[in-house]
């Protein structure tokens, strides 16, 4: 597979960075606020954990595929694993 430019990797995770970190900071504000459980909690940073756990593995590997898959997995969680938990 392609290496990526590191330029690139950055400006992915910038746009990717720009939805995920008010998204969940609105989520964990919600959750703090109309939750009774706050294992709930968990779900927000772990959306934000996620992310930057896998920005930090795509800089050191440059892999395309790294990329596309933190994309797809970031995405997925996004979409589908916080509204099945928190809705």
């Amino acid at each position: 597979m392609k290496v990526l430019e590191r330029k690139w990797i950055h400006l992915i995770n910038i746009i990717l960075g720009v939805i995920i970190v008010p998204y969940s900071i609105l989520e964990l504000l919600g959750v703090l606020k109309l939750a009774e459980n706050n294992n709930y909690l968990f779900v927000p940073i772990g959306l934000f954990v996620l992310w930057i756990v896998l920005y930090i593995l795509q800089i050191k590997k440059e892999s395309t595929l790294l990329v596309m898959s933190a994309i797809f997995l970031n995405v997925f969680y996004l979409f589908f694993i916080i509204p099945q938990l928190l809705y």
